[in-house]
């Protein structure tokens, strides 16, 4: 599909008006891209949409469409690895592909390349998290604590660290610390509608409704 210079003005156009924090907004400027043939484009905006809201679902949807039916996914793997092949060092490439893999489930594939940075680079917080992501949602959830146990010990202010802690808690049943990880991760960001969301449901199972603040109650 041949795509028009004005078409493209138009498309960066919208692109510099849209809100950068609104996931939404990233996934509906995706579907434009993808539907004018720009599929790289596409699929780094219906990725940003999932990184700023790893639950939508439509996203997910839109990227795993752009990458398996333009074939995107085996050309662009095949080029990040032979990157790797010659530099097998060089972190972007392979963050590039591990996110690719978590992105698509891949999750074992996934796991081996954070893994592989973090032997290069053990600091590496948002690998640790990465990794935190892979294994939870794989269903490793003890192995997935100690990594976000590890990544808040590397960054203790992280509110989004505090509340991957706090979520992979309350989904392997311990109450008390996944209350004490969001109650922190609501201290370090009070807007964090995550951490309030699932507050609610925390303190609803310790049988503590009355102690939810506001912003954490359900309507």
């Amino acid at each position: 599909m041949t795509v028009s210079e004005r078409d493209v003005a138009v498309l960066r156009s919208f692109a510099r008006r849209i809100d950068p924090s609104d996931a939404g907004a990233h996934n509906n400027l995706g579907v434009l891209y993808y539907q004018k043939g720009l599929v790289p484009e596409a699929i780094e905006q219906f990725t940003r949409a999932l990184e700023l809201d790893p639950r939508m679902q439509v996203a997910q949807r839109n990227l795993e469409i752009a990458y398996h039916k333009t074939g995107y996914y085996d050309r662009r793997v095949a080029e990040l690895q032979e990157k790797l092949r010659q530099a097998p060092d060089e972190r972007d490439p392979r963050w590039e592909l591990g996110r690719t893999y978590a992105i698509l489930g891949v999750f074992e594939d996934a796991v081996a390349e954070f893994e592989e940075l973090l032997a290069h680079k053990p600091s590496d917080v948002a690998a640790i998290i990465q990794l935190g992501l892979a294994e939870k949602a794989r269903g490793r959830l003890e192995v997935a604590t100690e990594w976000f146990l590890r990544a808040a010990e590397a960054e203790p202010d992280s509110s989004v660290v505090q509340f991957y802690l706090g979520e992979v808690y309350y989904n392997r049943g311990l109450n008390e610390p996944a209350l004490a990880a969001l109650e922190r991760a609501v201290t370090l960001n009070p807007d964090n509608a995550n951490a309030h969301y699932l507050m609610a449901f925390v303190l609803g199972d310790m049988g503590r409704h009355q102690d939810a603040p506001p912003s954490a109650r359900f309507s």
